[in-house]
């Protein structure tokens, strides 16, 4: 799997003047990354796609383990995922900070490694 490389503000990377492809665990990876930031209702093509932050992730007191439910189910319906080996999902509510991390088995039989933090304003 090969994508458009996108730099950490989520624009497309160009290095002299190309486009940069990144290929591998590190497509999966960014893929993630952008499945993670997709609000619910975001896309006009078809608005029952992404994530339910406002109505679910953004309120007073979050349910966690629903949140936890949904970050998983993001990361089990990825392309080339097949399993989850671990997953952890940590709220710190008075930073507004979400950090995912987990292990997973790829189709290909590997094991992905990902932990990002997320700043939820």
């Amino acid at each position: 799997m090969a994508d458009i490389a996108l730099d950490s503000d989520g624009d497309i990377l160009i290095q002299n003047d190309s486009l940069v492809l990144v290929e591998g665990d590190d497509a999966i990876v960014q893929h993630l990354t952008i499945r993670f930031r997709f609000f619910l209702g975001e896309w006009f093509l078809d608005s029952r796609l992404g994530i339910p932050y406002f109505s679910e992730i953004f309120v007073k007191n979050p349910d966690l383990s629903r949140v936890r439910g949904i970050f998983r189910q993001v990361v089990l319906t990825t392309p080339s995922i097949d399993s989850l080996i671990e997953f952890g999902l940590q709220f710190e509510s008075a930073i507004r900070k979400l950090t995912v991390s987990f292990r997973a088995r790829k189709t290909d039989g590997g094991v992905l490694e990902y932990n990002k933090e997320f700043i939820i304003r």
